[in-house]
């Protein structure tokens, strides 16, 4: 039974998630798995702290919080021996979410 599945990867660093995309291209193009591989828009999050508890309201700092974001669509997938591999050797920066597509 063929079907396809979508990978959706998600990170706070970059680096790793592009040597983790590297790392499933190299994968399913040995394994002769047809995909797809698009990036999504990253997103931007601000998060504003006073360093003084009391009246300094002028004391403040600002952080940033930075999401990427890939998605990968498998075709004719039958198999699940490459999800194991993949599964095995993703990065602890990521989180992957499995989906299948109808």
């Amino acid at each position: 039974m063929k079907y396809k599945i979508q990978l959706k990867l998600k990170s706070s660093n970059l680096e790793s998630l592009v040597l983790y995309q590297f790392f499933l291209k190299r994968i399913f193009n040995s394994i002769n798995i047809k995909f797809t591989f698009f990036n999504l828009p990253s997103k931007k999050r601000k998060i504003t702290l006073n360093k003084s508890p009391h009246v300094n309201k002028t004391a403040r700092e600002q952080f940033q919080l930075i999401t990427y974001k890939c998605v990968f669509q498998l075709h004719n997938f039958t198999t699940e021996l490459p999800l194991k591999k993949i599964f095995l050797n993703k990065p602890k920066t990521t989180i992957l979410k499995v989906s299948k597509i109808n």
